[in-house]
């Protein structure tokens, strides 16, 4: 796959492969390195070196490419400054990723040089193929004039000819023993070469370099191919970024952190930059840096464990990075959580939970039991605090049961125990009753025993339509045991009904 970064630094690529039944994951680390975004790296459009039998690269438009490993025995690595044979013109040609483009032909871009102040001269480092490739460029100045330079390369195999001598004043840099054909050797012996130097006009001072725009068939036209610009400038120190000394810090409590210093370079107007990636998989930060080229940054880590830190700094031209190891010990305030309620609640109800001592912010899942199995998740404040009411299980059987709170980056649980009980019924009152009188005439007292109300409630005996009424009261047990209601002596001949009341209970019976 591919992706673009946006920033220099260290950065974790996560991957992901499934059989679309079953998946697994890896993570992966991308050091990321600096460059110019209109140097001559941007420029970059052709790929030109390759490695035998693993990489294949093609120059020319034809499967002929340079040998990396030839390339370093010849004379030329990439990465490290070099100097031109007998000349005051230093280079470095740039480290690419293997399979990247590593040369720019004549595409037509314009490439900033951002040159030493007393730079009198620059050569370009490459080669032609197909032939001697003689051509043009523009070079523009800081006062917006500008001059045409000449952009002039040997074949890059002298015509097949490892003993030829070099078109146009140039300079071989490097001699290789062999040639790429795919991923296999070829016996041709190509050259790496520097131009004759352009002098830079008196009192002017070259801004960029304009390429040629190189038309027809590659195959059989051929282009120029450039991978470093020479110059005779007094070089700058290389850019170094010298890493911190290994730290502590304690898990949930913020690290200010020595992050090391950067020196040399070509920092430019605006300074240098830098990155910090912390090690525990959190999105890099910019990191501050003094007058002095002193970094620092502060970070909290959330749980205990050894990381590696990588600090990446860059000027206008490139990148350096240095690592340290940071060991992060278990933190003095750990999670707590304490429970409402004295810690009961009934079957189905819901308990509530507070804790302490998490991460800020992170996500903290709060379970009851495993019976039942309820889980809720919230996201602890900026001081590590949470609150939870988590349901219990409607069938769950009474018991103590375990209630735990796990941090989703802390991972440390805090526990507590709750007791589940039975829920309360509402008890279900069925009062009976018989009469022990049942007929009689006007003003016979009705005898009447019930059973089945609540425990010593108030239970009211009405005779008829309210022709008599009698108040008497429950036992302990719910019951009535001859109590009495006198017929009135209004009342009509005939049957009539007795109804008991339950006040406490709300039940009412007749007979």
């Amino acid at each position: 796959g591919s992706h673009t970064y946006s920033t220099p630094g260290y950065h974790q690529a996560n991957v992901t492969v499934t059989d679309g039944e079953s998946q697994s994951s890896a993570t992966v680390g991308v050091e990321v390195a600096y460059a110019p975004p209109s140097g001559l790296t941007a420029a970059f459009d052709n790929l030109c070196i390759g490695d035998e039998g693993v990489l294949a690269a093609d120059c020319d438009a034809k499967s002929w490419a340079y040998s990396r490993a030839a390339l370093v025995a010849g004379g030329v690595t990439q990465g490290q400054p070099q100097q031109v044979p007998g000349t005051a013109l230093r280079f470095t040609v740039p480290v690419i990723p293997a399979g990247r483009p590593d040369n720019a032909t004549g595409n037509g871009a314009t490439v900033v040089l951002d040159l030493p102040q007393d730079a009198k001269s620059i050569s370009f480092i490459g080669a032609g193929t197909q032939g001697n490739q003689s051509t043009t460029g523009t070079a523009t100045f800081s006062d917006g004039s500008t001059a045409s330079v000449p952009i002039q390369f040997s074949d890059w195999t002298l015509g097949g000819n490892a003993n030829g001598t070099p078109s146009y004043g140039n300079i071989i840099v490097a001699r290789t023993a062999y040639r790429l054909q795919g991923t296999s050797r070829d016996g041709a012996q190509p050259f790496l070469f520097a131009t004759a130097p352009y002098q830079i006009p008196a009192g002017k001072t070259l801004v960029s370099v304009t390429l040629p725009t190189q038309t027809g068939d590659p195959r059989s036209a051929g282009r120029i191919h450039v991978f470093a610009v020479a110059n005779d400038g007094t070089p700058a120190p290389a850019l170094a970024t010298v890493a911190g000394k290994d730290q502590t810090a304690s898990a949930g409590q913020a690290l200010a952190a020595n992050l090391g210093t950067v020196t040399g370079g070509v920092p430019g107007t605006t300074g240098y930059r830098a990155r910090v990636q912390w090690g525990d998989g959190t999105v890099p930060q910019d990191v501050t840096i003094g007058a002095s080229g002193a970094m620092s940054g502060t970070h909290t880590y959330a749980r205990e464990g050894t990381y590696t830190v990588r600090v990446t700094a860059w000027d206008t031209l490139s990148s350096s990075t240095g690592s340290f190891t940071v060991t992060v010990a278990r933190g003095g305030s750990q999670p707590a959580i304490a429970l409402s309620a004295s810690g009961t609640v009934s079957t189905g109800g819901a308990i509530t939970v507070e804790g302490s001592g998490f991460a800020a912010g992170e996500q903290v899942t709060v379970s009851v039991g495993t019976d039942p199995g309820r889980t809720t998740k919230v996201a602890a404040s900026a001081t590590g605090k949470v609150r939870a009411s988590v349901p219990t299980s409607g069938d769950a059987e009474p018991g103590r049961y375990a209630v735990t709170a796990t941090g989703a980056s802390s991972r440390t649980p805090a526990t507590a125990t709750v007791q589940v009980t039975e829920r309360a019924q509402a008890r279900t009152y069925r009062p009976r009753v018989a009469l022990l009188t049942t007929s009689g005439p006007r003003g016979t007292s009705i005898m009447v025993d019930g059973s089945g109300f609540a425990p010593n409630e108030t239970v009211t005996i009405t005779f008829g339509d309210g022709l008599a009424v009698s108040t008497v009261r429950a036992n302990g047990d719910g019951v009535i045991s001859g109590a009495t209601v006198s017929v009135a002596g209004a009342a009509k001949a005939g049957a009539t009904s007795v109804t008991l009341n339950g006040a406490t209970s709300a039940t009412k019976v007749s007979r």
